[in-house]
């Protein structure tokens, strides 16, 4: 049962705890359990009482959320002369104040240096030290440590004991996958699966993808208990190598050199002090989802004889209208909504481009989410690592945390096509072959057509060409000055995206794939709970049944966008004066 006390008292309570709980030492984890036992007992986060006042339950407290931000890396090879990166990045820990990092064996190569990226934006220097890999072709145990350059101290993480964790326990990992454009570890939720596989892993549902090797999953206390290192096909399947084996060959990883056999020297392994409390919170049953009668509504529309469908949220305005909003680029023409055994009519009233998002109308009403002081407020800082539901249907919700806070999202640059061959024929690049239903075809274009111009500036020459379309993408609009015969002609080509192989690795392995639009938004937080391409348009709110966001965009295998409540709900108040 959780128990409820007045806000204010609450909070002043929460924060005196966190003053008084600094006055034990750094690395006791007395500190963290005092502040986590309050936590426990409420549905209010630990911040004082200029914050918002009441905020979901959730998973992590924040205390322990932060040392264990501060304490994860990104990383990746340099060379020692140039500085210039020479490896793909992956992630570490750091678990000591001297500088020591835990990592993965496939990542590193004793002796050589690395770029150490915090989340804070600051940088530094780390040194790979052991290396252990007895299985070469499996790559096991995929063990390795580094070590930070110059003078501590560092921010760290404790170390737990995998020992200690028993299935179904909560835990969380932080990390950097490479698909994602920032130097901000993304934090995922999940659940022990297994606690010791057939090779020797850690099993968990904190899902992870390339990037993410060498990043650190934590139990709820906040200790590392094991390293990122693999994953299966099936979303929840992730491999961790348990930290117990680090505690095992700590002295001999401190050596830069490969291993090849296990040492026959082990070194001693106390007992875990916090077995028993790490326990009592493995026996805590998973959350139940709030109690709501909102639900998405399905939205069905065709393009250029295709048919889309995504799912909507109707909102209520404060003129007592009603809008549904939905992802823009999944909704074509004559939408309709299927809701229960009947269909209606949309009519389209704006399409935001920039956020992806359109408004429409229908004569008839939805179940709704009313416009309040509540919904209209930003999301802070404090609310990273809240557990979130998307409401996808009456009867179904899909959940995860808020793991990474809202941002500007960037364009992720994909080479474009003309959908054509074409060669050098007299000086200007000329059409030889299109693609039916291509790009070029799309835009009118014809054999023998030769290229003068792309958006008023000179290509006539293969070398000019190749160089102007460096700084097209897949999805630009072109204006295509052309010369058919004795006429210059001109017209608008939308390049296609380059029909290059998908790599086999398990992270694209993605159920409905990946959302078309999925970058360049003005702003939007990062969650892990898995929504499909076409389950975007749904709304997410908290324990408390809060409007959190919107999903906007499956992006990767573990990363899904939405644009937070304040953007959504300003967009929103611009269309009162268009109903």
């Amino acid at each position: 049962m959780l128990f409820k006390a007045k806000p204010k008292p609450l909070n002043q309570l929460l924060c005196s705890m966190t003053r008084s709980a600094r006055q034990f030492p750094e690395n006791s984890m007395l500190r963290y359990f005092m502040i986590w036992k309050i936590l426990c007992l409420t549905t209010f986060s630990a911040y004082c009482p200029a914050q918002e006042r009441h905020t979901a339950d959730r998973e992590i407290p924040r205390p322990i959320i932060e040392r264990a931000l501060a304490a994860s890396i990104k990383l990746f090879g340099i060379d020692s002369a140039s500085r210039q990166q020479n490896s793909a990045p992956f992630s570490g820990v750091i678990v000591r104040s001297d500088g020591f990092i835990l990592t993965v064996a496939h990542a590193t190569k004793p002796g050589n240096y690395y770029q150490v990226i915090f989340s804070d934006g600051s940088q530094g220097i780390a040194k790979a030290l052991g290396r252990l890999v007895v299985d070469q072709q499996h790559n096991l145990p995929d063990i390795a440590m580094m070590k930070m350059q110059g003078e501590g101290p560092w921010p760290f993480a404790e170390m737990g004991w995998s020992s200690s964790i028993i299935e179904n326990q909560r835990c969380f990992g932080l990390s950097y996958p490479e698909t994602l454009p920032f130097n901000i570890p993304f934090l995922r939720a999940g659940r022990i699966l297994k606690k010791m596989d057939e090779y020797g892993f850690i099993q968990s549902s904190s899902i992870m993808e390339p990037g993410d090797s060498g990043g650190p999953l934590f139990d709820a206390l906040g200790r590392v208990i094991g390293l990122h290192s693999r994953i299966d096909a099936p979303e929840g399947t992730n491999f961790e190598v348990p930290v117990n084996s680090y505690r095992r060959y700590w002295r001999s990883l401190t050596q830069p050199a490969a291993i090849h056999s296990y040492p026959t020297a082990n070194d001693s392994m106390d007992s875990d002090p916090l077995a028993v409390k790490l326990m009592a919170l493995g026996l805590e049953k998973t959350a139940k989802p709030p109690k709501t009668k909102f639900q998405s509504i399905s939205i069905s529309s065709t393009l250029g004889g295709d048919s889309l469908h995504i799912l909507g949220t109707a909102f209520n305005l404060t003129n007592n209208k009603q809008v549904i909003l939905s992802k823009s680029s999944q909704v074509g023409e004559a939408p309709i909504i299927k809701f229960g055994d009947k269909a209606y009519a949309l009519k389209i009233l704006l399409r935001d481009d920039k956020n992806d998002l359109i408004a429409l109308v229908s004569d008839h009403k939805f179940p709704a989410f009313t416009i309040t002081k509540t919904t209209a407020q930003g999301i802070p800082d404090s609310l990273l690592g809240i557990k979130l539901w998307s409401l996808l249907s009456a009867s179904q919700r899909k959940t995860g945390v808020l793991g990474m806070l809202p941002q500007r999202f960037p364009r992720i640059s994909i080479p474009g096509t003309f959908d054509a061959q074409m060669q050098e024929i007299q000086g200007l690049p000329t059409l030889t072959q299109l693609d039916s239903m291509g790009a070029a075809d799309r835009a009118g274009l014809h054999p023998g057509d030769e290229i003068i111009a792309l958006n008023g500036h000179d290509v006539a020459s293969a070398a000019k060409i190749n160089a102007a379309m460096q700084q097209f993408y897949a999805g630009d609009t072109l204006e295509v000055r052309f010369r058919r015969g004795v006429n210059e002609l001109q017209t608008k080509l939308i390049l296609s995206k380059w029909n290059l192989r998908e790599n086999p690795h398990p992270a694209n392995n993605i159920p409905q794939g990946k959302s078309l639009r999925r970058d360049n938004f003005p702003r939007v937080f990062i969650h892990d709970s898995r929504i499909h391409s076409d389950e975007c348009g749904s709304p997410m709110i908290d324990s408390n049944g809060n409007f959190i966001g919107f999903n906007i965009a499956r992006f990767s295998h573990t990363a899904c966008l939405a644009i937070p409540r304040d953007t959504i709900i300003a967009f929103l108040s611009s269309l009162q004066h268009m109903l």
